[in-house]
């Protein structure tokens, strides 16, 4: 069996890991689309964000899909649809494997919407949803060019009402909003948004990400400037995607931005100090139309050497050859060795040497997960129907990955531009939502089925009605069944969020899988400094709900 790695087993992990490769299915996809009663409410759409979360308590998650419905409705009479756009939707998960349109919903929106997240934003037990437009004066005649961003609270069972007026965050126009970030940036308990602005289009992009602090009672103010960081018309912070998390094992989460590539440290007492890397050339990280069109774009946090701190991997939104040629690779990998003498993290590119095969074509959104549960963070990157990486091991001190994996889609897809994982069946395997940007393809739901994959645990917070109750950006250890706490006996790592990558929401919840070990002992420590809370002796193989 594959042993869990810590810097004393690299050797005998190497020694293991050729055998146990050789019996170990790979990781594969059914398309369950049409099973789950998909195909009709997503024909027409051009899908560009989508989040899973279980906004009516019955214990599977939901589904929210954001969709541009700019265009002339020719665009979208294909596939038997009409010739119309199609609103933003809420799908219901009946917990039969099936999923049922709401059509009364206040979500349904027309627009341009490129982000959308669950969290539970006034304490009260259940998901409200953020969702960001992409809103600018030009490019059409059409109103949907100027829905701007909403607030919908949940009153229970999935009942939502607009708020968005009294939370304040639908800034007006231009806002060319794109992910929105979920966090606890000041450890008050109270979840905020950072609601990213690109500036990908001289002539339309602001510019101008907002930090907005939640005052409760779904109630939030502008302290950008106030947290430290750059504010204005296209003087202040832009990005496609990108993450919040601890990057630098202080427990505060930190902000990463895409395209701009700018790392924002958490100073622990309100404010944020920058901290610069050289990623990539930096004509890939310029403003507007000055770099052609070649971003990177979409990025998550993840542990992909076991080592206990928190790695990072970035997308594009580019496909040039000549680029390509340049760079070598369109999806950038990058080991965090540690902090430097002012708390900051320290990045190593390990592109190259991690092997990941360039895709050759444009991979927003990223995600690190486990997808076969063999205790390794594997790399999904929404490229195609070639878009997981498989984590094979560490390779002097290297994680090094497998080929993409193909998604098995029969139809064939176009674009994703976002694409969610979430365990939509209960059965403790990720599965992959991907919404559709091309009208004549069709969006999928896309259920894993790898072999051997069916030992995991999966770690879920559901504390009493008060501050952060679902533990977004906590770390969750898990532990050799009595050795709790004891480093050399951790087994791996995770930061439990719900809205890294691009365009994308998740389930607060922190999956593992577990190969080796049928009990473990658990510690979820809350952000900020926050309580920690210890679990002994937990089973696998279920989906563990931590109360206090």
């Amino acid at each position: 069996m594959i042993k869990f790695l810590f810097a004393s087993k690299i050797a005998i992990f190497s020694l293991l890991f050729t055998a146990t490769f050789q019996v170990k299915g790979q990781i594969r996809f059914e398309d369950v689309t049409e099973n789950a009663g998909l195909i009709e409410p997503l024909k027409g759409i051009k899908g560009h964000s989508a989040a899973w979360g279980d906004v009516t308590g019955n214990g599977y998650p939901d589904l929210f899909v954001g969709t541009f419905s700019d265009r002339p409705d020719s665009i979208y009479a294909t596939r038997g649809h009409i010739a119309l756009a199609e609103p933003d939707k809420l799908l219901l998960n009946r917990g039969d494997g099936t999923f049922e349109e709401v059509m009364d919903s206040p979500v349904r929106q027309y627009g341009r919407c490129s982000g959308s997240a669950f969290a539970d934003f006034d304490n009260d037990g259940d998901l409200d949803l953020v969702v960001s437009h992409n809103a600018r004066h030009a490019g059409s005649t059409k109103s949907q060019h100027k829905t701007g961003n909403f607030l919908f609270e949940n009153k229970g069972q999935g009942e939502f009402t607009d708020v968005t007026e009294k939370a304040g965050i639908n800034f007006g126009l231009p806002f060319t909003g794109r992910s929105t970030y979920v966090f606890d940036y000041n450890g008050d308990g109270l979840l905020d948004l950072f609601m990213q602005e690109d500036w990908v289009l001289d002539s339309i992009s602001g510019g101008n990400s907002r930090l907005m602090e939640n005052r409760g009672g779904l109630v939030f103010e502008d302290v950008t400037s106030e947290a430290g960081f750059p504010h204005g018309f296209r003087k202040g912070l832009y990005g496609l995607g990108g993450f919040v998390g601890d990057m630098n094992g202080d427990r505060w989460p930190d902000v990463f931005f895409a395209h701009s590539c700018r790392m924002f440290i958490n100073n622990r007492d309100g404010t944020f100090r920058e901290k610069a890397y050289s990623m990539v050339p930096s004509i890939y990280q310029l403003p507007g139309t000055s770099a052609g069109g070649f971003w990177t774009c979409g990025a998550d946090l993840g542990d992909l050497d076991n080592d206990g701190d928190m790695d990072m991997v970035m997308g594009q939104h580019f496909t040039d050859a000549g680029l390509l040629d340049t760079l070598k690779s369109n999806i950038f990998v990058f080991l965090n060795e540690g902090n430097d003498a002012d708390g900051n993290p320290v990045l190593r590119d390990i592109t190259l040497e991690s092997r990941v095969e360039q895709p050759g074509r444009r991979t927003p959104n990223i995600q690190l997960q486990d997808m076969d549960n063999d205790g390794l963070v594997d790399i999904l990157a929404t490229s195609g129907n070639k878009f997981v990486y498989r984590n094979k091991g560490i390779l002097d001190g290297i994680p090094y990955f497998d080929r993409p994996v193909d998604s098995n889609i029969e139809e064939g897809n176009g674009y994703w531009a976002c694409g969610p994982l979430g365990d939509y069946d209960r059965d403790g395997r990720l599965d992959f939502f991907g919404p559709e940007w091309l009208t004549a393809a069709p969006s999928v739901l896309l259920k894993n089925e790898t072999p051997g994959a069916q030992h995991y645990l999966a770690v879920k917070l559901e504390l009493d009605k008060g501050p952060n109750r679902n533990g977004v950006d906590a770390r969750v250890d898990l532990y050799i069944r009595g050795k709790l706490g004891i480093e050399e006996e951790r087994i791996a790592s995770r930061i439990i969020t719900v809205s890294n990558g691009y365009a994308s929401g998740y389930e607060a919840i922190a999956y593992f899988g577990l190969p080796d070990h049928k009990t473990v002992d658990i510690r979820v420590s809350m952000p900020c400094g926050g309580q920690v809370y210890n679990a002994t002796a937990v089973q696998r193989n279920q989906l563990y709900i931590l109360r206090k």
